[in-house]
């Protein structure tokens, strides 16, 4: 198999990371615990949301597995309603279906929850279905721009 985009833009930044295999197809948290051949951390998965404003515009959200987007506050930052795009959007904007989505290597603007970086490691998908990274936290800002934002619902 070719190398991943994403694991290229990784190691041309010199960014360390972990290369998640899977056995099946992973498009939940749920399926990234049962499905990865190696130890990880619930806690630490990550997912990436594509949104769509009322002009058409997409935009990104990467937040912890468990949370849940809070699009009024998506809204407040991006300055208008925001709706989740639909598989058909994520498909057309990314190349790919959802649950595979790459966060650092999307044209769209990325927003990232303030609760990602106080973990230690996130995981997040590569691009591939069969395949998820880890980094630091705080390599984010080496190798893709966003804007830290809350946007997950309260717990």
């Amino acid at each position: 198999m070719r190398e991943l985009e994403s694991v290229e833009a990784l190691r041309r930044k010199g960014i360390g990371f972990r290369l998640i295999e899977l056995s099946d197809r992973a498009v939940s948290v749920e399926d990234v615990v049962r499905y990865s051949l190696s130890e990880i951390a619930v806690d630490e998965i990550c997912k990436t949301i594509l949104m769509k404003s009322p002009d058409g515009r997409t935009h990104a959200a990467l937040l912890l597995g468990g949370d849940r987007v809070d699009l009024k506050k998506v809204g407040g930052v991006i300055g208008g309603k925001a709706r989740i795009a639909s598989s058909e959007e994520v498909k057309a904007t990314t190349g790919v279906e959802p649950g595979a989505v790459c966060p650092i290597m999307l044209k769209a603007p990325l927003l990232v929850d303030r609760r990602v970086l106080a973990k230690e490691r996130i995981n997040f998908g590569s691009g591939h279905h069969l395949y998820g990274l880890e980094i630091d936290p705080r390599d984010l800002v080496k190798i893709v721009e966003y804007r830290l934002e809350d946007i997950a619902e309260a717990h």
